[in-house]
């Protein structure tokens, strides 16, 4: 039997950033804020300093050091 869910805005733009992440490339902030109408870059600076994440422009990636976490990562940056 198969089953669908249907995806609202917020958990469609938490799918993306979540599957992105966990990515090597990572995620276009840039794209996805245009995409959803929603500002992300914010988010990522309370940890840039700790180095969880490795930004290019627009691209932000998870560092590979911290790809074994990137669930409580991710739990962190969706708050």
């Amino acid at each position: 039997m198969e089953q669908h869910e249907k995806l609202t805005a917020d958990s469609a733009l938490e799918e993306g950033v979540v599957l992105g992440l966990r990515q090597l490339d990572g995620i276009d902030v840039g794209r996805i804020e245009r995409q959803y109408g929603v500002t992300l870059a914010g988010k990522f600076n309370p940890w840039l300093w700790l180095d969880w994440w490795k930004r290019d422009g627009s691209m932000v990636r998870l560092a590979p050091e911290r790809l074994s976490v990137s669930n409580e990562v991710f739990v962190e940056l969706m708050r």
